[in-house]
């Protein structure tokens, strides 16, 4: 029953039980008392009733005067003074029980006035005005820090329904382009009765190159969702996993003119092969893709403790802008849009990247470069060899 009471009538019962129980035993304590010293008064206004002799010596032995003491009987206005004691005092615990009780829920009200007003703020927030933060009491008390941890609840909820804001328009937009370039292309094509062979040819290439870039959105997609276990986990060393990615990456690197530089020592790390070669593969592709012509891309490896290896990967492109560098790891985000479309990127590589560090207990932080350019640095759980 109490459960279902509101705190103010829950706090006033339970303050009111208790002074009921303090009450009682303290009166029942002052009765007590009162009652053994008005028996000691009667007993000591009682008169001597009888004196039986003087002192004298019988059979060789001093006796004194014995003095018999009458039973003390209680007179009349002795027990109605004990009635009266014991009306009063039954009287004034009532008067304490029902008076603590009022100012009980009295004071209650004014401190809980704070949780009722955030009660009422708290009702108002919806999905729409999220990012409204509340106002914190001056009081330093647990409804102040409820506030905070309420305010910083909210923050989070809206970032959390911004990201699926922009993935859900970025993924729409995604999807919608190579769908309305092959829609495009099939329209033009219908309008005219003979094609040559070339005309069928360039069709084909056109919904070969938009099949397959929306084949590889829908798998990052699905690697993003089910992304939900590591899988087999075993020691890798860095170095043999840059190396086979720097052998891949070689022809495009050669291609744009960039130099590739392995600066690894023999560290050792614990995690998924497949998952952590696709997340540096990510990295370094990037690093070559969005680097200057002449560029360069330096990958340094060492070990931080026994715990810990950090991975640095760095590029002397035209760098991050500080805004955008919070925004990276989020699905579909590209710093400049038309630049990833022609490097064939959607926005998924570096969210990919971050979920698959994040699986493997890891942190991952991107910096400027210092001689210009980008620089991704991550530390990951090290092994014994």
């Amino acid at each position: 029953m109490l459960k279902k009471m509101p705190i103010r009538m829950r706090l006033t019962m339970m303050t009111v039980a208790l002074l009921t129980l303090s009450c009682v035993g303290l009166t029942f304590i002052l009765n007590l008392s009162a009652d053994r010293m008005a028996t000691r008064i009667d007993a000591a206004l009682v008169v001597p009733s009888q004196e039986l002799g003087e002192a004298r010596w019988t059979n060789e032995r001093f006796q004194f005067p014995l003095i018999g003491m009458a039973p003390s009987i209680p007179t009349e206005d002795s027990q109605k003074a004990r009635v009266d004691f014991r009306m009063e005092s039954v009287m004034y615990m009532l008067l304490v029980v029902i008076g603590g009780g009022f100012l009980t829920y009295y004071i209650s009200g004014k401190a809980l006035k704070p949780l009722d007003t955030l009660n009422g703020q708290v009702k108002n927030i919806n999905v729409h005005n999220l990012s409204e933060t509340l106002s914190v009491p001056p009081t330093k008390d647990e409804i102040a820090e409820l506030t905070v941890t309420f305010n910083e609840m909210t923050d989070k909820l809206d970032h959390a329904f911004m990201m699926q804001g922009r993935f859900s328009a970025n993924a729409a937009h995604e999807l919608r382009t190579p769908l309305a370039v092959l829609q495009t292309k099939v329209d033009v094509f219908k309008k005219k009765a003979d094609h040559t062979k070339e005309e069928y040819d360039a069709l084909i290439g056109v919904i070969e190159r938009q099949t397959n870039r929306l084949r590889g959105l829908v798998a990052n997609l699905l690697d993003m969702t089910n992304m939900d276990e590591v899988g087999e986990q075993s020691s890798i060393y860095v170095k043999d996993i840059f190396e086979d990615i720097f052998s891949e990456l070689s022809h495009i690197a050669k291609d744009n003119h960039i130099s590739l530089s392995l600066d690894c020592d023999d560290s050792v790390v614990f995690g998924n092969t497949d998952l952590l070669q696709r997340a540096f593969y990510n990295l370094v592709e990037n690093a070559i893709k969005y680097n200057i012509d002449g560029g360069t891309v330096e990958v340094i490896v060492n070990r931080l403790s026994n715990e810990q290896v950090s991975i640095q990967i760095k590029d002397t492109g035209i760098g991050i802008a500080e805004k955008d560098k919070k925004h990276i790891f989020e699905p579909f985000y590209s710093v400049d849009k038309s630049r990833s479309r022609q490097k064939g990127g959607a926005g998924l590589g570096l969210s990919i990247v971050d979920t698959i560090i994040k699986k493997h207990h890891g942190t991952l932080a991107v910096t400027d470069n210092e001689h210009g350019g980008t620089s991704f640095n991550i530390v990951l759980k090290g092994s014994k060899k």
